[in-house]
């Protein structure tokens, strides 16, 4: 069975006798999120004992239905008073969670998102017409969710969910599903297909109205200030990123040295063992630096054979005969010229074949 994956994170301070609960990304997974996983939630929850306040913050664009129900109701039989604050964004399931919570806090530029559920469904008519009538089910026990929270009644929010609206946070007020507008404002930025809200990157081309509703504009400009953070800083702050960002780029660090090695395997050279060796362990570098380093090596040995054999000629250099003036005289001149050419030549030819 795979490892139980927590998309929470529960933090309780005994003193006060209150906890944070932070829910940041996609709610649930489907493959992860069963009884076992509904069971490990509720005894967080339990485990908490005697306190008196659980305060939610919350950045999600959504997640299973399934698990958002779990979490809510698991909140909403807990004695302790539950404040939820908006950190950026609550659509889809999210906004389930939020409406079991005593209060709700959001600031006046985050968004708010309620649909229908989406399911993804195949089989003949029948098996359609079954699937159409539970997405149906799942749809009015939202809607009784959101009765239980807002002023606002059942075919509005049914109509509400049938439009995917988006809202901001004095709309959302209006409609009950916010009780506090908080006096501040998150980043938000808007690229290509992702939403970043408040440091984190949602994928949003599932909505099919983000980009028609006039609540959804995102400004560009706004609190886009940089943060400098050093290393030591990040692992404080941040463990869980920390820890992530640090196995990712030791996978990647050995995926890249095996498709290395390999590189200089594939070269297929087998005279060179030292340059290979050096290239491999002692100088890493890459296969193209490697190969460049084998023509030098290459290069300097012809020349060297070149100068050697050039040496060689000039020891068994045979003179020309003195000439005396006579036709007789040059021809024999050139046939010790020849015969010297012909040595040289000679030699060049038997180094070649050595060196095959």
């Amino acid at each position: 069975m795979p490892k139980q994956l927590k998309f929470w994170n529960l933090v309780k301070n005994e003193e006060e006798k209150t906890a944070e609960l932070i829910l940041y990304g996609s709610i649930g997974n489907d493959e992860y999120w069963d009884d076992i996983s509904d069971k490990v939630f509720k005894q967080d929850i339990e485990n908490l004992g005697d306190v008196k306040n659980i305060t939610l913050h919350i950045n999600s664009p959504g997640g299973s239905v399934f698990s958002a129900v779990a979490i809510a109701n698991t909140l909403k039989n807990h004695k302790a008073k539950v404040t939820a604050n908006i950190d950026g964004l609550a659509a889809s399931a999210a906004t389930i969670i939020t409406s079991a919570c005593d209060t709700v806090r959001m600031p006046k530029n985050a968004l708010f998102m309620i649909h229908n559920p989406i399911t993804f469904a195949y089989g003949n008519n029948q098996e359609m017409q079954k699937t159409v009538e539970m997405l149906n089910k799942v749809k009015n026990s939202i809607i009784e969710t959101y009765l239980n929270k807002t002023k606002t009644d059942k075919e509005t929010l049914s109509e509400l969910m049938d439009n995917e609206t988006w809202m901001d946070a004095e709309t959302a007020k209006e409609y009950g599903f916010v009780d506090e507008i908080v006096d501040e404002e998150v980043g938000k930025e808007f690229v290509e297909n992702k939403l970043i809200i408040n440091n984190m990157a949602f994928d949003i081309s599932k909505f099919k109205n983000f980009r028609k509703s006039k609540d959804a504009v995102v400004d560009n400009k706004k609190n886009t200030k940089e943060v400098k953070m050093t290393l030591e800083e990040l692992k404080n702050q941040f463990p869980d990123l920390y820890d992530y960002v640090l196995n990712e780029g030791k996978k990647i660090g050995k995926e890249e040295e095996r498709e290395r090695l390999k590189a200089i395997d594939d070269i297929g050279v087998n005279n060179y063992s030292e340059l290979i060796e050096n290239a491999k362990y002692v100088n890493p570098m890459s296969a193209s630096e490697l190969a460049i380093n084998i023509l030098k090596k290459q290069k300097e040995e012809k020349a060297q054979k070149l100068q050697n054999i050039k040496n060689e000629s000039q020891d068994n250099f045979i003179p020309p005969a003195a000439n005396d003036g006579t036709t007789h005289g040059k021809k024999e001149e050139k046939q010790f010229m020849g015969l010297d050419i012909m040595t040289i030549f000679s030699k060049m030819n038997k180094k070649t074949e050595e060196g095959k």
